[in-house]
Order: C-alpha cells, then sequence, then structure tokens
C-alpha cells in the first residue's frame, strides 16, 4: 500500500513537470524529482539506478553519496 502511494505521487509529479522542450530544444527532463543513491550500492547497482531515474523517468537531480 505504501509502495503503492509512492509510486502514484512520484508518477503525478512528474507528469505535471515534465518538460518536453525548453527554448525550442527538446529536454524531456523534470528537475521537480531527485534521487540520491547510497554509498553501500555497488557501481553496477548505481548504474541501473542511475539509468531508471535518467531514461526511464527523465530526472536531472540524480546523485550518489559516496561522490560527497
Amino acid at each position: 500500500r505504501a509502495m503503492d502511494m509512492v509510486a502514484d505521487r512520484l508518477w503525478e509529479t512528474r507528469d505535471r513537470t515534465f518538460q518536453e522542450k525548453k527554448d525550442g530544444d527538446t529536454v524531456m527532463q523534470t528537475t521537480a524529482i531527485g534521487h540520491l543513491g547510497g554509498a553501500t550500492l555497488d557501481n553496477e547497482e548505481n548504474y541501473l539506478i542511475r539509468k531508471l531515474f535518467t531514461v526511464g523517468l527523465g530526472m536531472v537531480c540524480v546523485s550518489n553519496q559516496a561522490r560527497i
């Protein structure tokens, strides 16, 4: 139930804030959602998470705790 609520809110925010074009250029992104990965994840897990959020959902704000 809680995961469904999180997924619904995530998708609703994405749909509401998604930009297909900016100043005539195709951007296909949303800056209203961010993700911070944990340092305990290995490179492969971080790669998959980044792909899911950037390519799948169009998020721009993706970072990893290990970088900080």
